[in-house]
This record gives C-alpha cells, structure tokens and sequence, in this order.
C-alpha cells in the first residue's frame, strides 16, 4: 500500500501550489506590504527595483517618500526627480504632489502659478483633491496667471507631459 493515497498526493500537490504563489510575490507587493506594516526602509528598496524599470506609481511613491523622509533622509531634489519622470508619465499623485511642493515651497521656490499649473494637470488626470487646491491657489493669482498656469498645462499635455516644469 503507498504512503500517500492518490487524493493525500492531490492535496499535496495544491498545497504546494499555494505556498509557491504566495511566495512569488514580485517588488510592488512586497514593497506595499512593507510600507503597510511602516517598514519604510525595506518599501524603500523595493520600490526602487520597480521605478528603475519605469513605473510611474512607484516613482511617485518613492518621491512622495523622499518628500517626507520616510525610509530615506528628506531630499527635495530627489523627490521632485522621482516625481517628475512619474509625472512625465502622466501620473497623477505626482502631478498633484508637485502642485503641492510648488504651493508650500518644498524644494521649489513658493509659486502658486506653477502649482496651479500641476493642479490642473492633476485634476485632468482624475486625482480627487485636484480641483480643490486649484481653487485654494487660485485665489491668490489674478486672472491673467491663472491664463497662464491653463495655458502651460496645455503646453504640457501637448507635450505629452515632458518637460513640463
């Protein structure tokens, strides 16, 4: 009689399935889990294998992270590179990040113009928030820079969204 039954083997052989797929988790997943559980050092890493080979979430979150020193000392000019070749791509959490950085003068001197500019960009590009800080900016320009900040953003997009800053 053998040792396992053929269903014994069967299970066996699911299991082993399983346990195969779960552990094939690629970077981006690894790297979200370790960012979930605030290991931002090792999302960090992680990330950076992804965004190498040019995805524009990763970009953007690992510029967020250098934005806010998570995982990594805060560095301005890094984090507008990263933002910036994901924003290049038509992201637009990096698009509304650098509005945000252009609004608070983080690595940019203050300029609601251009922040505007990244608002509209952003809120073109479906980001939530986008319109709302529009409007925020758009307070403290007059109609003219406001003119300005939609004719860039459409410079941009003809562009396809190089070298827009």
């Amino acid at each position: 009689m053998p040792l396992f039954g053929n269903r014994s083997l069967a299970a066996l052989a699911v299991t082993l399935g399983l346990l195969t797929s779960v552990s094939k988790a690629g970077p981006w997943e690894d790297g979200y889990a370790a960012y979930q559980r605030k290991d931002y050092v090792a999302a960090v890493q992680l990330w950076r294998i992804v965004a190498n080979e040019g995805n524009r979430e990763a970009q953007s979150l690992l510029g967020e992270m250098y934005a806010f020193g998570q995982g990594v000392p805060q560095d301005y000019p890094r984090a507008i590179q990263w933002l910036m070749l994901a924003a290049e791509q038509n992201e637009p959490k990096a698009q509304y990040k650098l509005g945000m950085m252009n609004m608070y003068g983080q690595g940019f001197n203050r300029d609601f113009g251009r922040a505007a500019m990244w608002f509209i960009l952003a809120n073109a590009s479906g980001h939530a928030k986008a319109k709302k800080q529009l409007a925020v900016v758009s307070e403290d320009l007059s109609p003219t820079q406001i003119a300005t900040a939609q004719r860039l953003a459409q410079t941009c997009i003809k562009r396809e969204y190089k070298g827009c800053e």
